[in-house]
This record gives C-alpha cells, sequence and structure tokens, in this order.
C-alpha cells in the first residue's frame, strides 16, 4: 500500500524498456504504450484517493531513516499533477498514431515519452532536492531524443540551442544543491525547511534561493530566461510541442513553487519580491510575443510563457488565495494547452499551413474544429471565470 505513489513513476519506466525491445514494430510499441500509460493513470487516481482519505503519502528507499534516505512524497498537489501528466500523455499517445509518422515510430519514440513521464512524474514526487536534479535529467535525455527525433534542419539547429541552454542550468542546479548542502547539510526537503528556521535565512541562503530562481527559471521560461523557448518548441512535431508545451515548463513552475513556499520564507521581502517582479514582466512579453505573431504555434508558444508568469505570480504572494490559485491554475493550463496543442495540429493538418492569414474561414469549411477551439480559447482566456 505505502510503495503507491511509486507507481506512476515505475509503470512508465518499466514500460518504456520494455519498448525497446520492440524497436521494429510500431503494432507492439503502440498497444503497450497505452497499457502502459492508462495502468499508470489508474494508479495515480487510486493515489489520488489515498492521499484524499489517508493524508500525505511518504516513502523512504533504502531502509534509511527518514533525513537520510532518498524520500518520496506524495501530497494532494503532487497527485494531481502526477494524474495530470498521465491524462495528457494518454491524449498525445493516442493523437501519435496518425499523425507522427512511421519513420519516427520505429527510432524510439514511445519509450522517448515514457521515459520523459517518468522523469516529469518522478520530479513532482520527489521528496529530496538532490533527486529532484536526477528525476530533471531524466525528463531532459527524453527530451533532448524528442526534440532531434526526424532529424529535419530546424528540429536540430534549435535542439542544439535547447540543449546546451539546459546543460548550463542543469550544471548550475548541482552547485546550487551542494552550496544549500554545506550551509544547511541535508537534501530532504522537509529537512531543509527546519534547518533554515533554525538558522533564520542568513545572506548565504538568500542567494541559493536567487540561484534557484535562476535554475528553474531557465526550465520554466520566466523573463529574461526564455529566450530558448519560442523556437526550440516550435521546431518538433506538433505531438511532441503538446507534450513539451503542457509539461516541462510546469515542472520548473512547480519546482520555483516548492522551493519558494518551503525553504526560502524567511526573507520574503527579497526573494519573492524578485519572483513577482518577474513574473510580471514575463507576463508582459508573453503577451507581447503573442499579439506579434500570425502564426499559430508562436501565438499558443507565447501562452505558455504569459501562464508561467501567471502561476508565479501567484505564488509570490505568498498567502493562501495566491497560492491555491497558481496551482489551480497550473493544472488548468496543463490540460487547456494540451487541448490546444492537440487541435492546432488537426488544423494545420486540415488546412495545411499555421499562419493565421492563409487559413481563414475554417468555421465555414471545418465547423467543429472552429467551435472546439473557441471553447479551448474561452477555457485559456478564463470564460466563464
Amino acid at each position: 500500500m505505502i510503495n503507491l505513489l511509486l507507481f506512476p513513476i515505475i509503470i512508465p519506466f518499466l514500460f518504456a524498456i520494455l519498448l525497446l525491445f520492440f524497436k521494429e514494430n510500431v503494432g507492439i510499441q503502440r498497444i503497450l504504450t497505452v497499457i502502459g500509460v492508462v495502468l499508470g493513470l489508474i494508479s495515480s487516481f487510486y493515489l489520488m484517493l489515498t492521499v484524499k482519505t489517508e493524508g500525505v503519502q511518504a516513502i523512504t528507499l533504502g531502509s534509511w531513516p527518514a533525513p537520510f534516505g532518498i524520500s518520496m512524497v506524495s501530497d494532494m498537489l503532487s497527485a494531481l499533477l502526477v494524474t495530470t501528466t498521465l491524462l495528457i500523455t494518454l491524449f498525445v499517445v493516442l493523437y501519435s498514431f496518425t499523425s507522427i509518422g512511421k519513420e519516427r515510430e520505429r527510432f524510439f519514440y514511445y519509450p522517448g515519452i515514457l521515459f520523459m513521464v517518468t522523469g516529469v512524474n518522478g520530479a513532482f514526487t520527489t521528496g529530496d532536492i538532490f533527486n529532484m536534479f536526477v528525476f530533471f535529467e531524466v525528463l531532459l535525455i527524453a527530451s533532448y531524443l524528442l526534440i532531434v527525433l526526424g532529424g529535419e534542419k530546424k528540429q536540430l539547429r534549435e535542439s542544439i540551442k535547447y540543449i546546451l541552454v539546459n546543460v548550463v542550468s542543469s550544471a548550475l542546479f548541482v552547485i546550487t544543491v551542494a552550496y544549500l548542502y554545506s550551509v544547511v547539510g541535508t537534501l530532504n526537503m522537509a529537512d531543509i525547511s527546519v534547518k533554515i528556521t533554525e538558522i533564520g535565512q542568513p545572506g548565504i541562503v538568500t542567494v541559493i534561493a536567487v540561484l534557484m530562481l535562476i535554475v528553474f527559471g531557465i526550465k520554466g521560461s520566466i523573463f529574461p530566461l526564455y529566450f530558448w523557448l519560442p523556437g526550440s518548441y516550435a521546431a518538433p512535431p506538433i505531438p511532441v510541442l503538446a507534450l513539451f508545451g503542457a509539461l516541462l515548463t510546469k515542472v520548473g513552475v512547480y519546482a520555483i513553487m516548492r522551493t519558494y513556499t518551503l525553504f526560502f520564507t524567511h526573507n520574503t521581502g527579497f526573494t519573492h519580491e524578485i519572483l513577482m517582479v518577474l513574473s510580471i514582466l514575463t507576463v508582459i512579453v508573453g503577451c507581447i510575443g503573442a499579439l506579434a505573431y500570425f502564426d499559430l504555434k508562436q501565438i499558443i508558444i507565447y501562452n505558455i510563457v504569459i501562464a508561467v508568469g501567471v502561476i508565479l505570480y501567484g505564488a509570490a504572494q505568498m498567502n493562501e488565495a495566491g497560492i491555491s490559485g497558481a496551482i489551480y491554475y497550473l493544472i488548468h493550463d496543463m490540460l487547456i494547452k494540451g487541448a490546444l496543442f492537440l487541435l492546432i495540429g488537426i488544423i494545420i493538418y486540415v488546412t495545411g499551413t499555421s499562419n493565421l492569414r492563409k487559413m481563414g474561414g475554417l468555421m465555414k469549411t471545418h465547423a467543429s474544429l472552429g467551435w472546439f477551439y473557441l471553447i479551448a480559447a474561452f477555457g485559456l482566456a478564463g470564460i466563464p471565470h
């Protein structure tokens, strides 16, 4: 019963390994992928119910006592995010059957997705800050495969930028965790919170807070660290874009929310002020970017940046209303972004272009598509609120 919180991580991982043996058999790959994601989804629903009835679930691996072993913790936020991740993945996988193409499917496309989900769910569930780094690396390595798969010129050009930015941010992440460990002497997130409270957040911890913001800000794409995102996300095919847009930046956002509400709560006048200013600027540049393009993909990609700003503005408030609003919007945005990207994929397939000026009259030719897009756009805009 206690290991239930590991299931949404282990099931995709095991199925990803299994898929490696069926490289040439696309049919078996598809069936196994769907089974793996559905089993993961069932386990995550069950985990959510368990957390609701019995409270926070935790397990410390390797039979070590709490702050020393690697802890995995599932509270309601993490359980909700894990369930949302698997739900989006299921729809993306089903969508991929008809859109991604046999060539990509043969070259470890589905294992790539499942390894990425393993990393995302692990990052959402870990109670250990170094382990968060490990899961970040798992999801990033899988995303490197997905972004270059197919080897188009644009993909290769953008993927180099994407990989370089993430390698730099990962190196900075390790350095920041090392600094934090040298100050508090523990990697367990709950324990770090207690230790920082004991020492009252001296200046060095505030420096670590800013470094964490830079690390997770690169991954979550806040201003001014979002520069890599619009180009990199526009390069891969639509199903990969839907996964990236719905999940990857949200892991960075989640990490900022976790660390800023758990660790760095004693000098909020400085750290949360910076977070608030940056999140407002993120919203502004996202809006400018979305208004500047006539390309449907780019408009929604800049909407990812806007959402990141809105969520982090809520988290920066450090009060119940702000944080609960940020969590609600985070999950809402993951679902809406996933839906919108898949809809855009269908629209681009039907019209043969992603340029808004060339695809006029969609309501006349494909009314249902137009209406679905309108509903999703209303959801994005918060109508009804």
